[in-house]
């Protein structure tokens, strides 16, 4: 897998109305993303996406968007509903993700 282009795919997506994240790969993308945007460190790995959502979401409710940027990443994540498994690689993506995030 080419991690970088999931990352963008991300940040591409951001910038358009009705562009859904459409892998599980995206999803943990974004979720490296969001987890360094508000500085938190990297999440364990779960076995499905959703758990790894719950989590997030867990990690951050008492804690305001960071900014516009982040609140879009959110709601990217939020509209995706499938409920796939969290591999190794996909894992490592999430990692990525985090390390590259500005």
């Amino acid at each position: 897998m080419i991690f970088y282009i999931n990352k963008q795919a991300v940040e591409i997506k951001t910038r358009f109305e009705n562009a859904p994240l459409t892998s599980p790969n995206e999803a943990c993308a974004a979720m490296g993303m969001l987890y360094k945007i508000y500085g938190l460190s990297i999440p364990g790995k779960r076995e499905m996406v959703s758990q790894m959502k719950e989590d997030f979401h867990g990690a951050v409710k008492n804690l305001p968007v960071p900014s516009e940027f982040a609140a879009k990443i959110i709601t990217l994540l939020d509209d995706y509903y499938k409920d796939d498994p969290v591999t190794d690689e996909i894992y490592e993506l999430l990692k990525y993700s985090y390390e590259e995030q500005k």
